[in-house]
């Protein structure tokens, strides 16, 4: 199913997607130090300062909290549980990456413009 369904070329086209459009958002929200991976395996760093790089931890907690009242499921990771992880199925769809950006821009606007 995985090679007649072409799931890991998905998972590469929908992930260099993604991984694009929170790029995308890195530019327009502070909040977000980094955004790395391959394939539909995304992390997203936060940090309360750009030069410091001091860790965002309790505000990656609340932006998976806020992004699970928008039925989009999250999770924290990293020594400093600042890093958001993205791992989908690989059935993921480009209208799904959309999805997940328009929330993720929507929560952060919503909770954290001022940062």
């Amino acid at each position: 199913m995985i090679r007649d369904e072409e799931l890991q070329q998905n998972a590469l086209e929908v992930g260099d997607y993604l991984k694009q459009g929170l790029l995308e958002l890195q530019n327009q929200h502070s909040l977000i130090g980094d955004v790395r991976g391959l394939g539909l395996f995304i992390g997203i760093e936060f940090v309360r300062d750009p030069e410091t790089l001091e860790p965002a931890d309790s505000e990656a907690a609340q932006i998976v909290e806020r992004m699970k009242e928008r039925c989009v499921l999250l999770s924290t990771d990293g020594p400093y549980h600042n890093v958001i992880k993205i791992k989908p199925p690989l059935v993921f769809s480009k209208a799904d990456a959309d999805l997940l950006i328009s929330s993720l821009d929507c929560v952060l606007k919503d909770n954290f413009s001022n940062v």
